[in-house]
């Protein structure tokens, strides 16, 4: 992938990971170059190695992996010698990952992090100040006191990005590696984090390789393009050719008749009631007297910019967040917040986060048994039984029983997190961003499968989610939250061809909304 336009930067050559004790690779002889100035674009579905191949451009490797076999070199350097990686992290090579907010100090000032990471890797500058301006100034940031005195827990998520990009870019690296850094943003802040780091890499010159489950992206920026499958890179190429071929994503048409209309679930009764609901962080209210209904068997989603109170409204439904005022619960024949059903939970959250939310020491059979024995008072034979009945209703083999979370990919964390949920027999599942980590055709296929449990098991959904066509395709009704404030609600197909608020305006504009399914 060298070109005769810049020297060699990169070069990997018969690269596998594998767990540590043996195992099925992660990543197999993985080979690849490439020149200063290019951008590399590196695609394929979860699971498939990206982020290991990603990582290991710095010389790390993820706990319970090893090397096996082959060679990295950065500039001529061996990230995984230290001698070399002392070398290379923030002065040649630098890392922004899906969550890059989560590498900033919440007891450091913003002024004093960005600082902190000049020093460091630009020892003996004199200007620290005037540097950190400038790094701030670059990723569209203020660099005035009162900015500079914040700490993260009072920046927006797209300004703790921006932030951490800041701090990426103190070392005026020669290779940036992307690895999803926009995936926990809404879709406002995306639009503009992608806009932003596209301008960077290319007005900058500077050279990138970058993971991203969106094609349109990768299209724009990449000069090259690979695909893994399985660990193994099995296609290699300029985008236009890359992109066109791989893994067939059904068409949304394919999938609308699988949604659950109110309509095919008459037969239930009861609701999901949100009546004038407050929340507040402290002493800021996040949440002002929020309503809404969810009837039995249906899907709502709720959708709004960064900051609009969407997780605080899933923590309340849950019990996970304390309201200032107002009541939530499941309507039928008692009100309140969320209550027992049975032994179980009438309420269940399913979270964003698949890996954080399961004890990487736990086996599955483990997570699913606590809520079978804790919730529903089952014996551990009975519950040992059941867990095995519920793996199987998210798609999973009896064999997944056994692992531990590090040993799966994304999209089957994100069904045994699903499958604890279930285990808790709830009438409700609140689903918070559980395909925002997970590749377009993986995602869809988790949204395919949470309908599909919607029909078998009359079960009602609350979606909040910050992508629009997941809207379009499963959803009988869409919230817009502002400001912690319902500005807008009704079908999708009104809401998105007719938006009527500002914000839902914006959101429209920034997406790709794709056909919408008739609700019935």
């Amino acid at each position: 992938m060298t070109t005769a336009d810049g020297e060699e930067l990169l070069r990997v050559t018969g690269l596998t990971l594998a767990p540590v004790g043996g195992g099925l690779p992660v990543l197999r002889e993985a080979t690849l170059t490439l020149a200063s100035g290019r951008v590399l674009g590196v695609i394929g579905r979860s699971g498939s190695g990206k982020s290991s191949l990603a990582l290991s451009l710095l010389g790390h490797v993820r706990p319970g992996l090893e090397r096996r076999s082959g060679t990295v070199r950065v500039a001529g350097l061996d990230p995984f010698d230290r001698s070399g990686a002392r070398r290379l992290r923030g002065r040649v090579v630098s890392f922004m990952g899906q969550d890059p907010a989560a590498s900033l100090n919440p007891a450091l000032r913003i002024g004093a992090q960005v600082a902190e990471a000049v020093r460091l890797r630009s020892p003996g500058l004199s200007d620290v100040a005037g540097q950190v301006r400038s790094l701030l100034s670059s990723v569209r940031l203020p660099a005035d006191r009162a900015f500079l005195r914040r700490r993260p827990h009072q920046l927006s998520g797209g300004q703790a990005q921006r932030v951490a990009l800041a701090a990426a870019l103190a070392g005026r690296p020669r290779l940036l590696v992307l690895d999803e850094p926009t995936g926990s943003l809404d879709t406002v802040l995306a639009h503009q984090m992608r806009e932003l780091l596209t301008e960077l890499v290319r007005d900058g010159d500077r050279t990138a390789v970058l993971v991203s489950h969106d094609p349109d992206w990768v299209a724009a920026l990449a000069d090259e393009v690979i695909r893994l499958d399985d660990g193994r890179i099995t296609a290699s190429g300029p985008p236009r050719t890359v992109l066109l071929v791989g893994p067939h994503v059904t068409a949304p048409a394919d999938r609308a008749d699988a949604g659950t209309s109110r309509t095919a679930v008459g037969e239930n009764r009861g609701e999901l009631r949100v009546c004038d609901l407050s929340a507040a962080h402290g002493r800021r209210v996040v949440l002002h007297e929020v309503s809404l209904t969810v009837p039995a068997g249906t899907c709502t989603a709720v959708v709004g910019p960064s900051g609009s109170g969407k997780t605080t409204l899933a923590r309340c439904l849950v019990g996970l967040h304390r309201a200032v005022r107002g009541t939530t619960g499941w309507r039928d024949g008692f009100d309140g917040p969320p209550v027992a059903s049975g032994r179980g939970r009438a309420v269940q959250l399913v979270a964003q986060d698949s890996r954080g939310a399961l004890n990487p020491r736990e086996s599955v059979r483990t997570a699913l048994m606590r809520p079978l024995t804790g919730l529903r008072g089952m014996s551990a034979e009975e519950a040992a039984a059941e867990a095995g009945r519920t793996l199987g209703l998210v798609g999973l083999a009896p064999a997944i029983l056994s692992r531990r979370p590090g040993e799966l990919s994304g999209g089957e964390r994100q069904r045994v997190n699903l499958a604890r949920a279930l285990a808790g027999a709830p009438q409700v599942l609140v689903c918070d961003e559980i395909t925002s980590a997970l590749d377009p055709e993986i995602g869809a296929g988790v949204l395919d499968l949470l309908t599909s449990l919607r029909r078998t098991l009359g079960l009602t959904v609350l979606l909040v989610t910050h992508d629009l066509t997941e809207v379009a395709r499963y959803a009988d009704r869409v919230v817009v939250l502002d400001g912690g404030r319902v500005v807008e609600s009704g079908p999708p197909g009104r809401v998105f061809d007719r938006p009527e608020h500002a914000v839902t305006r914006e959101l429209v504009g920034c997406s790709r909304v794709g056909p919408v399914r008739d609700p019935g």
